[in-house]
């Protein structure tokens, strides 16, 4: 896997070549893991912590990616809370720091899950999403980046994405309604 898989993840994601998410570049994030992850092998102590840090930095990194694109997908302004709470947990100075942002506003991510079923891309996303959250190696994260990477080439980002407003979509017949 390459630091450069995980841009292009937050790329798509944003629609942007330059992602708001970390003012190093997702890049430097990607590397600082691996780095620390070979440093980790020839020390203890103090590099725990920091390898603990560097992992929930990516691991954050790729959940925003999935939840800026659920929410392309989805317009929906509360699910927009969980993407702000993601990005303020991204940029504390440690583990702690990231649990204690993410416990206080616990409640948004609830929101992820209203309507999802209405778009099966959607669906897709937050699974990942789910599974990123689960994660807990490197390993496992490059899998979801690469499998990210995959769905979120696949979405049709111009397609209509709010059926519920769509007044376009057929009215149901009555007699069928009847019928029920």
């Amino acid at each position: 896997m390459s630091a450069r898989s995980f841009e292009l993840l937050l790329e798509t994601a944003f629609d942007s070549p330059n992602p708001p998410v970390f003012e190093e570049g997702a890049a430097t994030v990607y590397t600082e893991l691996e780095r620390t992850l070979r440093e980790a092998k020839f020390s203890a102590g103090s590099s725990r912590e920091q390898l603990s840090y560097r992992f929930e930095r990516l691991r954050l990194g790729v959940a925003i990616a999935f939840v800026k694109a659920f929410l392309r997908l989805a317009e929906n302004e509360k699910s927009k809370e969980v993407l702000e709470v993601l990005q303020e947990a991204v940029k504390a100075k440690n583990t702690r720091e990231i649990d204690k942002i993410v416990q206080k506003r616990i409640a948004s991510f609830d929101n992820l899950y209203h309507e999802i079923f209405v778009n099966p891309q959607r669906e897709e996303i937050l699974h990942l999403f789910e599974l990123t959250l689960d994660a807990g190696t490197k390993e496992e994260l490059d899998e979801l980046i690469m499998e990210g990477l995959e769905l979120l080439n696949e979405v049709d980002w111009d397609a209509p994405h709010n059926t519920e407003d769509d007044d376009d979509a057929e009215p149901l017949d009555e007699d069928f309604l009847k019928s029920l």
